[in-house]
């Protein structure tokens, strides 16, 4: 056996469990440690049976001998020419050591990169009754420690913590041990003490013990009045604390939600899985709002009730999302509850910020592009914005997009938007676009989850075909929406830059029936008609197959209703009505697709600056679905 490509394969195989243990969980470690030891024995067998020795044995003798022949390999580059001999029963013995300390070193060294397990055994043993004089006060105190403790049982299990078994799969090394104890065979007992020994000196993911204290106040017990919680988090194993904080509140139920999001803080930073944008840059202020915005509900079928819901959810998003100090879920969900209400220049403003701080949150640089596509519409009321936050948006795009065209070259004519903003808002959301699409690429997909382990969770549902392809969809159509804006505003027909046309081609015939509109605006544009159109459920299937005439993505359709509203702007008269309904098919394709992530599509069909010229009683036919959808959405009405 040659010594140097032995040598050349162990390194290898020590690089590979080296890279899966920084790069992936413990669970992937211990399979593909699995993996290679199987492989090893499969390989060393057949090695043993095709190089045979002087007296063939048994598959076992074979596997020994091949063993040997090994780990003589290994050791002939350092015994300086001295003869090898074979390791003897002391010698694998030893070598077995050595392998088990080295693979518990590497499996500590992988546990230091993965998220904390959160202990809460100390959260109800923690019983307040030293702070009070009077029996009373005692009892008051346990009780509103107790409210505590119930409203933390259903908010800490939203922070995403990880505890692996010692096994692939396996139990706690405490219940094999009982398992292995109660057969009541001979030797049961030695092997339930084996088991505990190695379960105590195996490594296991770090743990972070909470507890929790409420402070006492004067008079009646109530879950409503003023609330002080002191937050503990500690090492179970060192008893070294971790960090300590005393939160105020205005009830029990809001520090439930504050305490929650202060672990989670603790949890994140500490979690190389979690996207830097879910993290909490504060004390978890952020997300304690974001758990108390979230549990705001109104009656579903009242659009009073829902608008008041929504106005209290800003209330309490806005006071922790404006700066930089803030997690980018939490401007992501501002700014949603922001374009729902008709703020949408708020919107792109904390859009823009998520952009400079975050730049691989493509979910929310994909809603910036489209935010700054609404805004081109003469009728969105950009130009009677506030001119600072214009110039804070403006200073975030010449920073991050640094190809967008200037105003001055863009061409153009007259403009709704001071200074002839236009130009500049399409490009950059041309750009955040095409950026957006190389991102959920196959190849991307692949590379992004291997580089950066924080992404793994947010690239995994694209791997399905159907997924990527509806958002690559929605995407790509997108596109050509901002391309429509563009040849409307300058005048050109020109599909250089406009990639994938048949495959948006294919889209638009798949959701409208024919490209033949857009083939009116450029004449290069792949034109595509469906002579028997199929069910929308038939439509709205993954395309397995190059040429096939459907789509499973909503925002796609929607992307495609809003370009047929800005080919309907610019449209006279007699071709008008025709693209109305394009809209209002393109719509319902949207509406009917069971993935449509829209809770009361009506709201935002209703506020979308890109329906503005059909909406507000301009259109009967628009006019006609939108009511429709509300009556859908608000039963009862109000």
């Amino acid at each position: 056996m040659n010594s140097w490509l032995a040598w050349i394969v162990t390194a290898a195989v020590a690089v590979t469990l080296g890279a899966v243990g920084y790069h992936f969980s413990l669970r992937a470690l211990r399979w593909v440690a699995l993996i290679i030891a199987l492989a090893t024995a499969a390989y060393l067998t057949v090695y043993g049976l095709t190089h045979p020795g002087q007296k063939p044995g048994s598959l076992s003798d074979e596997f020994a001998r091949s063993a040997d022949m090994l780990s003589t390999a290994l050791i002939r580059p350092v015994s300086l020419g001295h003869t090898v001999p074979a390791p003897g029963q002391i010698g694998w013995l030893a070598i077995v050591v050595l392998l088990v300390l080295a693979y518990r070193a590497l499996e500590v060294w992988a546990l230091r990169r993965q998220a904390p397990c959160l202990d809460t055994s100390a959260l109800t043993s923690d019983r307040q009754d030293t702070a009070a004089d009077a029996a009373t006060d005692t009892q008051a105190g346990k009780q509103r420690h107790d409210w505590l403790v119930a409203e933390l049982k259903f908010r800490l299990p939203s922070v995403e913590v990880r505890s692996p078994a010692i096994l692939p799969g396996g139990s706690r090394p405490s219940g094999l041990a009982s398992i292995a104890e109660a057969t009541g065979v001979n030797g049961a007992g030695l092997a339930g003490a084996i088991i505990r020994f190695f379960g105590m000196i195996w490594p296991s993911a770090p743990k972070i013990q909470v507890r929790a204290w409420v402070e006492q106040s004067p008079g009646p017990v109530s879950s409503a009045g003023a609330t002080r919680v002191t937050v503990s988090l500690a090492d179970p194993r060192s008893g070294a604390s971790i960090a300590t904080k005393t939160l105020a509140a205005g009830s029990l139920d809001d520090a439930a939600a504050a305490v929650a999001g202060y672990v989670a803080r603790h949890i994140f930073a500490r979690d190389r899985t979690v996207p830097p944008w879910s993290a909490s840059a504060t004390d978890g202020a952020d997300l304690a709002a974001l758990l108390r915005a979230r549990q705001v509900r109104a009656y579903p079928e009242c659009r009073s009730g829902i608008r008041d819901a929504w106005k209290r959810q800003i209330e309490i998003l806005e006071a922790v999302a404006h700066g930089n100090l803030c997690a980018g879920v939490v401007r992501y969900e501002l700014a949603q509850l922001y374009d729902l209400t008709g703020r949408h220049v708020e919107a792109l403003l904390l859009h823009a910020t998520n952009r400079e701080q975050y730049p691989r949150f493509y979910r929310g640089r994909y809603r910036l592009a489209m935010s700054l596509e609404m805004l081109t519409n003469p009728d969105s009321g950009l130009a009677e914005t506030d001119p600072a936050t214009l110039k804070d948006v403006l200073r975030i795009l010449d920073l991050c997009s640094p190809a967008t065209v200037d105003a001055n070259r863009a061409g153009g004519g007259q403009t709704g938007l001071p200074g002839g903003l236009e130009p500049r808002l399409l490009a950059a959301a041309w750009q955040e676009l095409q950026e957006i699409e190389r991102y959920l690429t196959w190849r991307h997909i692949i590379w992004g989850a291997f580089r950066h382990r924080n992404e793994r969770s947010v690239l995994k549902p694209y791997r399905q075909p159907r997924h990527r392809q509806a958002f690559h969809d929605g995407v790509r159509v997108a596109q050509l929406l901002v391309a429509v804006r563009q040849a409307q505003l300058a005048g050109v027909e020109d599909l250089s830059r406009l990639h994938h046309a048949k495959t948006i081609a294919r889209i638009t015939a798949a959701i409208s029936g024919d490209t033949k509109d857009f083939v009116e605006v450029w004449p290069k544009f792949p034109p595509r008609t469906v002579k028997n159109q199929q069910p929308v459920p038939v439509r709205q299937r993954t395309r397995l197959r190059p040429g096939q005439c459907s789509t499973p993505s909503w925002p796609a359709a929607y992307n495609l209703a809003c370009a047929y509203a800005a080919l309907a702007e610019k449209a006279d008269a007699k071709g008008q009505p025709h693209l109305i309904e394009k809209v209002v098919g393109s719509l319902e394709f949207t509406v009917s697709n069971p993935e449509c992530e829209m809770e009361r599509p009506s709201e935002w069909i209703g506020n979308d600056p890109d329906f503005s010229r059909l909406s507000g009683g301009r259109n009967d036919r628009f006019m006609e679905f939108l009511d429709d959808q509300w009556k859908r959405d608000y039963p009862v009405g109000g």
